[in-house]
Protein backbone atom coordinates (compact mmCIF):
# COMPACT_ATOMS: atom_id res chain seq x y z
CA UNK A 1 0.00 0.00 0.00
CA UNK A 2 1.38 3.26 -0.94
CA UNK A 3 1.03 6.18 1.64
CA UNK A 4 2.28 10.04 1.53
CA UNK A 5 2.38 12.89 3.32
CA UNK A 6 0.85 16.11 2.08
CA UNK A 7 2.91 19.10 3.48
CA UNK A 8 0.80 22.37 4.21
CA UNK A 9 3.34 24.46 2.69
CA UNK A 10 3.75 22.84 -0.16
CA UNK A 11 0.33 23.01 -0.89
CA UNK A 12 0.46 26.85 0.46
CA UNK A 13 -2.17 26.44 2.89
CA UNK A 14 -1.79 28.11 5.85
CA UNK A 15 -1.59 26.70 9.74
CA UNK A 16 -4.06 27.63 11.93
CA UNK A 17 -2.64 29.52 15.25
CA UNK A 18 -4.00 29.84 18.63
CA UNK A 19 -5.08 32.68 21.01
CA UNK A 20 -2.22 31.24 23.10
CA UNK A 21 1.64 32.63 23.09
CA UNK A 22 3.03 29.06 22.68
CA UNK A 23 0.94 28.99 18.97
CA UNK A 24 1.46 32.59 18.45
CA UNK A 25 5.36 32.54 18.67
CA UNK A 26 5.37 29.25 16.81
CA UNK A 27 4.44 30.68 13.53
CA UNK A 28 7.74 31.87 11.54
CA UNK A 29 9.03 34.89 10.67
CA UNK A 30 7.94 36.11 7.08
CA UNK A 31 11.40 36.09 5.28
CA UNK A 32 11.12 39.47 3.81
CA UNK A 33 11.31 41.24 6.96
CA UNK A 34 14.88 39.08 7.93
CA UNK A 35 15.90 40.31 4.52
CA UNK A 36 15.23 43.95 4.46
CA UNK A 37 16.87 45.49 7.34
CA UNK A 38 16.32 48.98 6.98
CA UNK A 39 13.07 50.99 7.67
CA UNK A 40 11.45 54.37 8.10
CA UNK A 41 9.37 55.37 10.83
CA UNK A 42 6.89 58.11 10.46
CA UNK A 43 5.53 59.91 13.30
CA UNK A 44 2.43 62.70 11.66
CA UNK A 45 -0.85 63.37 13.57
CA UNK A 46 -2.41 66.86 15.41
CA UNK A 47 0.55 67.05 17.12
CA UNK A 48 2.45 68.70 14.81
CA UNK A 49 0.43 71.48 14.69
CA UNK A 50 1.64 72.56 18.06
CA UNK A 51 4.85 71.36 17.20
CA UNK A 52 6.32 71.76 20.51
CA UNK A 53 8.49 69.21 22.76
CA UNK A 54 7.29 66.49 20.95
CA UNK A 55 4.06 64.42 20.44
CA UNK A 56 3.35 63.73 23.80
CA UNK A 57 2.28 67.46 23.80
CA UNK A 58 -1.47 67.06 24.62
CA UNK A 59 -0.13 64.86 27.45
CA UNK A 60 1.99 66.81 29.32
CA UNK A 61 -0.65 70.24 28.27
CA UNK A 62 -3.60 68.25 30.21
CA UNK A 63 -0.60 67.98 33.05
CA UNK A 64 -0.06 71.78 33.63
CA UNK A 65 3.64 71.36 32.16
CA UNK A 66 4.62 75.20 32.65
CA UNK A 67 6.32 75.56 29.87
CA UNK A 68 3.76 73.76 27.64
CA UNK A 69 1.10 75.94 29.05
CA UNK A 70 2.91 78.88 28.59
CA UNK A 71 3.55 77.89 24.87
CA UNK A 72 -0.03 77.31 24.13
CA UNK A 73 -1.90 80.19 25.52
CA UNK A 74 1.15 82.51 23.27
CA UNK A 75 0.53 80.62 20.40
CA UNK A 76 -2.78 79.11 20.45
CA UNK A 77 -4.84 80.82 23.29
CA UNK A 78 -8.27 80.02 23.79
CA UNK A 79 -8.08 77.04 21.96
CA UNK A 80 -8.65 73.08 23.30
CA UNK A 81 -6.46 70.60 21.44
CA UNK A 82 -9.44 69.18 19.99
CA UNK A 83 -9.61 73.00 18.08
CA UNK A 84 -6.11 71.83 16.72
CA UNK A 85 -7.60 69.04 14.47
CA UNK A 86 -8.69 71.53 12.00
CA UNK A 87 -5.39 72.63 11.30
CA UNK A 88 -4.14 69.79 10.53
CA UNK A 89 -4.93 70.35 6.82
CA UNK A 90 -1.49 68.13 4.95
CA UNK A 91 -2.05 71.09 2.72
CA UNK A 92 1.20 70.81 0.97
CA UNK A 93 1.43 67.29 1.23
CA UNK A 94 1.87 64.78 -1.99
CA UNK A 95 2.00 61.50 -0.99
CA UNK A 96 4.22 60.48 -4.23
CA UNK A 97 6.92 63.22 -3.51
CA UNK A 98 6.64 62.18 0.10
CA UNK A 99 7.48 58.28 -1.17
CA UNK A 100 10.05 59.35 -3.32
CA UNK A 101 12.35 60.72 -0.45
CA UNK A 102 11.35 57.50 1.69
CA UNK A 103 12.78 55.87 -1.87
CA UNK A 104 16.16 58.06 -1.48
CA UNK A 105 17.35 56.82 1.77
CA UNK A 106 17.34 52.91 0.29
CA UNK A 107 14.82 51.86 3.24
CA UNK A 108 12.87 48.87 2.41
CA UNK A 109 9.79 49.17 4.43
CA UNK A 110 8.13 52.44 5.96
CA UNK A 111 5.68 52.91 9.11
CA UNK A 112 3.12 55.11 9.54
CA UNK A 113 1.46 56.51 12.91
CA UNK A 114 -2.13 55.89 12.04
CA UNK A 115 -3.08 56.62 15.65
CA UNK A 116 -0.96 57.85 18.17
CA UNK A 117 -1.53 58.19 21.45
CA UNK A 118 -4.42 61.67 20.95
CA UNK A 119 -6.73 59.29 19.20
CA UNK A 120 -7.08 61.17 15.96
CA UNK A 121 -6.73 58.55 12.76
CA UNK A 122 -4.94 58.90 9.81
CA UNK A 123 -8.01 57.11 7.90
CA UNK A 124 -12.08 57.50 8.31
CA UNK A 125 -11.90 54.65 10.89
CA UNK A 126 -15.90 54.33 11.65
CA UNK A 127 -15.03 54.37 15.63
CA UNK A 128 -13.27 57.73 15.43
CA UNK A 129 -16.50 60.00 15.19
CA UNK A 130 -15.38 63.30 13.58
CA UNK A 131 -11.47 63.05 15.51
CA UNK A 132 -9.98 61.63 11.86
CA UNK A 133 -8.18 62.91 9.14
CA UNK A 134 -11.21 62.70 6.49
CA UNK A 135 -13.82 64.54 8.81
CA UNK A 136 -11.32 67.13 10.50
CA UNK A 137 -8.36 68.71 8.71
CA UNK A 138 -6.89 68.00 5.60
CA UNK A 139 -10.38 66.02 4.59
CA UNK A 140 -8.34 63.19 3.48
CA UNK A 141 -7.90 59.65 3.50
CA UNK A 142 -3.34 60.13 4.44
CA UNK A 143 -2.99 56.24 4.84
CA UNK A 144 -4.61 55.32 1.83
CA UNK A 145 -2.72 57.62 -0.08
CA UNK A 146 0.42 56.74 1.70
CA UNK A 147 -0.48 53.55 0.86
CA UNK A 148 -0.72 53.59 -2.26
CA UNK A 149 2.44 55.59 -3.07
CA UNK A 150 4.65 53.63 -1.12
CA UNK A 151 3.90 50.16 -2.41
CA UNK A 152 4.47 51.61 -6.29
CA UNK A 153 8.11 52.64 -5.08
CA UNK A 154 8.50 48.78 -4.11
CA UNK A 155 8.76 49.14 -0.12
CA UNK A 156 6.51 47.44 2.45
CA UNK A 157 4.00 49.42 3.82
CA UNK A 158 3.49 49.47 7.85
CA UNK A 159 1.17 50.43 9.86
CA UNK A 160 1.96 51.91 13.48
CA UNK A 161 -1.02 51.55 16.11
CA UNK A 162 -1.47 52.92 19.37
CA UNK A 163 -3.47 50.51 21.86
CA UNK A 164 -4.43 53.36 24.18
CA UNK A 165 -6.18 56.57 23.41
CA UNK A 166 -4.98 58.81 26.24
CA UNK A 167 -8.41 60.54 27.15
CA UNK A 168 -10.89 58.59 25.43
CA UNK A 169 -14.04 57.99 27.31
CA UNK A 170 -14.39 54.68 27.10
CA UNK A 171 -10.59 54.05 28.08
CA UNK A 172 -11.29 56.18 31.26
CA UNK A 173 -14.25 54.34 32.11
CA UNK A 174 -12.43 51.05 31.61
CA UNK A 175 -9.55 52.13 33.90
CA UNK A 176 -11.96 52.75 36.59
CA UNK A 177 -15.19 50.49 36.38
CA UNK A 178 -12.57 47.54 35.52
CA UNK A 179 -14.40 47.12 32.14
CA UNK A 180 -13.63 46.21 28.96
CA UNK A 181 -15.38 48.46 26.27
CA UNK A 182 -13.00 50.49 24.80
CA UNK A 183 -10.98 47.81 22.96
CA UNK A 184 -13.90 46.11 21.93
CA UNK A 185 -15.87 48.75 20.43
CA UNK A 186 -12.63 51.14 19.59
CA UNK A 187 -8.98 49.74 19.56
CA UNK A 188 -9.90 45.97 18.02
CA UNK A 189 -12.32 47.60 15.59
CA UNK A 190 -9.69 50.25 14.03
CA UNK A 191 -7.25 47.43 13.95
CA UNK A 192 -9.10 45.12 11.82
CA UNK A 193 -10.27 48.28 9.86
CA UNK A 194 -6.36 48.25 8.84
CA UNK A 195 -6.02 45.17 8.20
CA UNK A 196 -9.01 44.60 5.99
CA UNK A 197 -8.93 48.15 4.06
CA UNK A 198 -5.09 48.89 3.86
CA UNK A 199 -3.62 45.38 4.08
CA UNK A 200 -0.12 46.41 5.95
CA UNK A 201 2.93 44.19 6.08
CA UNK A 202 3.87 45.84 9.49
CA UNK A 203 1.28 46.22 12.38
CA UNK A 204 3.55 47.91 15.01
CA UNK A 205 1.79 47.95 18.25
CA UNK A 206 2.15 50.82 21.15
CA UNK A 207 0.12 52.56 23.58
CA UNK A 208 -0.32 48.84 25.49
CA UNK A 209 1.59 49.23 28.78
CA UNK A 210 -1.20 50.46 31.44
CA UNK A 211 -2.99 47.03 30.63
CA UNK A 212 -2.15 43.39 30.52
CA UNK A 213 -2.82 41.42 26.82
CA UNK A 214 -6.21 39.95 28.71
CA UNK A 215 -7.52 43.83 28.28
CA UNK A 216 -6.53 44.19 24.74
CA UNK A 217 -7.44 40.73 23.80
CA UNK A 218 -4.27 40.48 22.05
CA UNK A 219 -3.72 36.88 21.83
CA UNK A 220 -7.27 36.67 20.03
CA UNK A 221 -6.55 39.49 17.23
CA UNK A 222 -3.44 37.74 16.69
CA UNK A 223 -4.33 34.29 16.32
CA UNK A 224 -6.86 35.93 13.82
CA UNK A 225 -4.55 38.10 12.03
CA UNK A 226 -2.13 34.80 11.53
CA UNK A 227 -4.47 32.47 10.46
CA UNK A 228 -7.55 34.62 8.46
CA UNK A 229 -6.68 37.36 8.01
CA UNK A 230 -5.82 38.96 3.60
CA UNK A 231 -1.93 39.60 5.07
CA UNK A 232 -1.76 36.09 7.40
CA UNK A 233 1.04 35.24 5.49
CA UNK A 234 3.09 38.06 5.33
CA UNK A 235 2.70 40.35 8.31
CA UNK A 236 4.86 41.44 10.78
CA UNK A 237 4.30 42.55 14.52
CA UNK A 238 6.34 43.76 16.88
CA UNK A 239 6.02 42.62 20.76
CA UNK A 240 4.25 45.56 22.68
CA UNK A 241 0.85 44.20 23.68
CA UNK A 242 0.31 44.53 27.06
CA UNK A 243 2.02 44.23 30.78
CA UNK A 244 4.59 41.37 30.40
CA UNK A 245 4.60 40.85 27.04
CA UNK A 246 7.35 43.49 25.58
CA UNK A 247 10.80 41.20 24.63
CA UNK A 248 9.47 38.05 25.38
CA UNK A 249 6.53 37.84 21.82
CA UNK A 250 5.87 39.22 19.01
CA UNK A 251 6.71 38.14 15.30
CA UNK A 252 10.48 40.43 16.66
CA UNK A 253 11.18 42.88 19.91
CA UNK A 254 11.38 45.83 19.81
CA UNK A 255 11.58 46.24 23.12
CA UNK A 256 12.18 50.17 24.55
CA UNK A 257 12.60 52.59 22.36
CA UNK A 258 15.94 53.03 20.93
CA UNK A 259 16.68 48.85 21.84
CA UNK A 260 19.95 47.90 21.33
CA UNK A 261 21.40 44.53 23.21
CA UNK A 262 24.56 44.59 22.71
CA UNK A 263 25.24 40.97 21.21
CA UNK A 264 22.76 38.55 19.22
CA UNK A 265 20.05 37.29 20.55
CA UNK A 266 17.91 34.21 20.11
CA UNK A 267 14.72 36.41 18.76
CA UNK A 268 14.54 38.73 15.59
CA UNK A 269 15.02 42.36 16.72
CA UNK A 270 14.74 45.55 15.72
CA UNK A 271 15.89 49.04 17.02
CA UNK A 272 13.50 51.71 16.13
CA UNK A 273 15.55 55.87 17.06
CA UNK A 274 14.43 59.05 15.57
CA UNK A 275 16.78 61.22 13.51
CA UNK A 276 15.82 64.23 15.99
CA UNK A 277 17.20 63.36 19.42
CA UNK A 278 14.61 65.05 21.28
CA UNK A 279 11.03 63.85 19.73
CA UNK A 280 9.59 61.24 16.99
CA UNK A 281 7.21 64.16 16.48
CA UNK A 282 7.82 67.46 14.17
CA UNK A 283 9.16 70.39 16.57
CA UNK A 284 9.25 73.97 15.25
CA UNK A 285 12.19 74.52 17.60
CA UNK A 286 14.65 71.95 16.63
CA UNK A 287 18.13 73.12 16.11
CA UNK A 288 20.89 71.59 13.69
CA UNK A 289 22.33 70.17 16.45
CA UNK A 290 19.45 68.49 17.61
CA UNK A 291 19.50 65.50 14.30
CA UNK A 292 21.56 62.48 14.23
CA UNK A 293 24.41 63.22 11.68
CA UNK A 294 24.89 60.63 8.90
CA UNK A 295 28.18 59.37 10.19
CA UNK A 296 25.88 58.87 13.58
CA UNK A 297 22.94 56.59 11.74
CA UNK A 298 25.70 54.55 9.92
CA UNK A 299 27.37 53.61 12.55
CA UNK A 300 24.35 52.87 14.30
CA UNK A 301 23.04 50.69 11.40
CA UNK A 302 26.33 48.73 11.02
CA UNK A 303 26.04 47.67 14.53
CA UNK A 304 22.08 46.72 14.07
CA UNK A 305 23.18 44.98 11.15
CA UNK A 306 26.59 42.64 12.57
CA UNK A 307 24.29 41.98 15.53
CA UNK A 308 20.84 40.44 13.84
CA UNK A 309 18.74 43.31 14.44
CA UNK A 310 16.69 45.82 11.55
CA UNK A 311 16.77 49.64 11.92
CA UNK A 312 13.69 51.59 11.74
CA UNK A 313 14.45 55.33 11.14
CA UNK A 314 12.30 57.85 12.48
CA UNK A 315 10.96 61.50 10.85
CA UNK A 316 8.57 63.96 12.07
CA UNK A 317 6.46 65.85 8.99
CA UNK A 318 4.90 69.17 9.85
CA UNK A 319 1.50 69.87 9.60
CA UNK A 320 1.35 70.45 6.07
CA UNK A 321 2.70 67.20 4.69
CA UNK A 322 6.33 68.45 4.68
CA UNK A 323 9.45 66.61 5.58
CA UNK A 324 11.83 69.46 6.96
CA UNK A 325 14.92 70.37 4.30
CA UNK A 326 16.97 68.83 6.90
CA UNK A 327 15.48 65.09 7.34
CA UNK A 328 15.04 65.02 3.54
CA UNK A 329 19.32 65.77 2.92
CA UNK A 330 19.65 63.27 5.56
CA UNK A 331 17.78 60.39 4.02
CA UNK A 332 19.01 61.44 0.78
CA UNK A 333 22.76 61.08 2.13
CA UNK A 334 22.44 58.25 4.29
CA UNK A 335 20.69 56.48 1.03
CA UNK A 336 23.72 56.91 -1.07
CA UNK A 337 25.71 54.37 1.45
CA UNK A 338 22.76 52.19 1.79
CA UNK A 339 22.59 51.88 -2.38
CA UNK A 340 26.67 51.91 -2.64
CA UNK A 341 26.98 49.30 -0.59
CA UNK A 342 23.19 47.07 -0.38
CA UNK A 343 24.87 44.03 -1.19
CA UNK A 344 26.79 43.71 2.27
CA UNK A 345 23.25 45.14 4.21
CA UNK A 346 19.87 43.16 2.97
CA UNK A 347 19.82 39.80 3.05
CA UNK A 348 22.96 39.54 5.02
CA UNK A 349 23.65 37.37 8.50
CA UNK A 350 25.40 37.81 11.22
CA UNK A 351 28.88 36.60 10.93
CA UNK A 352 30.70 34.44 13.28
CA UNK A 353 32.43 37.36 14.76
CA UNK A 354 30.23 40.79 15.15
CA UNK A 355 33.15 42.92 15.29
CA UNK A 356 36.90 43.16 16.15
CA UNK A 357 37.05 46.95 17.22
CA UNK A 358 34.26 50.14 17.09
CA UNK A 359 35.26 50.82 13.93
CA UNK A 360 35.43 47.45 12.59
CA UNK A 361 32.24 45.46 11.98
CA UNK A 362 30.73 42.66 9.81
CA UNK A 363 27.81 40.65 7.95
CA UNK A 364 28.19 38.02 5.87
CA UNK A 365 26.16 36.03 3.30
CA UNK A 366 26.24 32.22 3.11
CA UNK A 367 25.55 29.98 -0.49
CA UNK A 368 23.92 27.41 0.89
CA UNK A 369 23.68 27.37 4.88
CA UNK A 370 20.66 29.67 5.31
CA UNK A 371 17.62 28.01 6.31
CA UNK A 372 14.06 29.45 8.29
CA UNK A 373 14.68 31.59 11.57
CA UNK A 374 18.11 31.37 11.50
CA UNK A 375 19.32 34.52 11.45
CA UNK A 376 22.17 33.96 12.60
CA UNK A 377 24.73 32.10 10.65
CA UNK A 378 27.14 28.90 11.03
CA UNK A 379 29.64 29.27 8.99
CA UNK A 380 32.10 26.65 6.64
CA UNK A 381 34.54 28.49 4.49
CA UNK A 382 33.76 27.52 1.23
CA UNK A 383 29.91 29.35 1.06
CA UNK A 384 30.40 32.57 2.93
CA UNK A 385 31.18 36.10 1.94
CA UNK A 386 32.36 38.58 4.82
CA UNK A 387 31.99 42.08 4.69
CA UNK A 388 33.82 44.39 6.65
CA UNK A 389 31.84 47.60 7.67
CA UNK A 390 34.99 50.19 8.43
CA UNK A 391 34.24 53.31 10.11
CA UNK A 392 37.59 54.76 10.39
CA UNK A 393 40.76 54.10 8.95
CA UNK A 394 43.95 54.69 7.85
CA UNK A 395 45.83 54.28 4.65
CA UNK A 396 45.90 50.75 5.29
CA UNK A 397 43.14 48.41 7.59
CA UNK A 398 44.51 45.36 9.24
CA UNK A 399 41.96 42.85 9.89
CA UNK A 400 43.06 40.25 12.24
CA UNK A 401 39.86 38.19 12.12
CA UNK A 402 40.02 37.23 8.48
CA UNK A 403 41.96 34.12 7.54
CA UNK A 404 43.64 34.73 3.86
CA UNK A 405 43.92 31.93 0.99
CA UNK A 406 46.03 32.04 -1.43
CA UNK A 407 42.77 33.03 -3.90
CA UNK A 408 41.63 35.64 -1.64
CA UNK A 409 39.86 38.60 -3.08
CA UNK A 410 38.83 42.08 -1.66
CA UNK A 411 36.95 44.70 -3.04
CA UNK A 412 35.77 48.26 -2.32
CA UNK A 413 32.05 47.75 -2.63
CA UNK A 414 29.93 50.52 -4.50
CA UNK A 415 32.90 50.46 -6.83
CA UNK A 416 34.78 47.65 -9.33
CA UNK A 417 38.38 48.34 -7.20
CA UNK A 418 39.86 44.82 -6.42
CA UNK A 419 42.35 46.19 -3.13
CA UNK A 420 45.78 45.04 -2.78
CA UNK A 421 46.36 42.75 0.42
CA UNK A 422 49.40 41.14 2.10
CA UNK A 423 49.70 38.86 4.93
CA UNK A 424 52.76 39.40 7.17
CA UNK A 425 53.12 37.73 10.76
CA UNK A 426 49.71 36.22 10.26
CA UNK A 427 48.36 39.35 10.14
CA UNK A 428 46.03 40.26 6.61
CA UNK A 429 46.53 43.91 6.05
CA UNK A 430 44.40 45.63 3.40
CA UNK A 431 45.51 48.67 1.28
CA UNK A 432 43.16 51.13 0.73
CA UNK A 433 42.88 53.45 -2.50
CA UNK A 434 42.46 57.26 -2.29
CA UNK A 435 39.58 58.64 -0.43
CA UNK A 436 38.16 60.52 -3.73
CA UNK A 437 37.44 56.98 -5.11
CA UNK A 438 35.50 55.96 -2.09
CA UNK A 439 31.46 55.98 -2.46
CA UNK A 440 30.92 57.85 0.80
CA UNK A 441 32.83 59.85 2.84
CA UNK A 442 31.74 58.55 6.82
CA UNK A 443 31.70 54.86 6.20
CA UNK A 444 33.17 52.01 3.59
CA UNK A 445 32.63 48.58 3.05
CA UNK A 446 35.37 45.81 2.41
CA UNK A 447 33.96 42.67 -0.04
CA UNK A 448 35.84 39.59 1.22
CA UNK A 449 35.51 36.44 -0.59
CA UNK A 450 37.61 33.20 -0.46
CA UNK A 451 38.72 33.54 3.21
CA UNK A 452 38.98 30.47 5.66
CA UNK A 453 36.54 30.77 8.46
CA UNK A 454 37.01 29.42 12.04
CA UNK A 455 34.67 26.34 12.62
CA UNK A 456 32.65 28.45 15.27
CA UNK A 457 29.75 29.25 16.66
CA UNK A 458 28.69 32.50 17.68
CA UNK A 459 27.38 32.77 21.53
CA UNK A 460 23.62 33.64 21.20
CA UNK A 461 21.87 35.52 24.22
CA UNK A 462 18.43 34.52 25.57
CA UNK A 463 18.71 37.60 27.52
CA UNK A 464 18.78 40.84 26.15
Amino acid sequence: MNSFIIWPCILGLSLAYTPDWDSLDSRPLPAWYDADKFGIFCHWGVFSVPAYKSEWIWSYWHDNNTDVVNYMNKNFPGLSYADLGAKFTAADFNAETFASIIKSSGAKYFVITTKHHEGYTLWPSSTSFNWNSVDLGSHRDLVGELKEAIVKEDIHFGTYFSQFDWFHPLYLNDKNEATRKYPDQVSLVQMKELINNYKPDVLWSDGDWERGDFYWSSKEFLAWLFTDSPVKDTIVVNDRWGIGVPQHHGSFISGPDKFMPGHLIKKKWESCTTLDRESWGYRRNMRSSDVLTTKEVITLLTQVLAWGGNLLLNIGPDHLGNISPIFEDRLRDIGRFVNANSEAIFETKPWIYQNESETIWYTSKANDLLSGNDYFNPQIEAVTTVYAFLLDWDDTVQLKLIKPTDNIKVTLLGTSITLKTTVKGGVFTVFLPSEKKFPHKDAIVLKIENAKTDKYLPNVHDHF
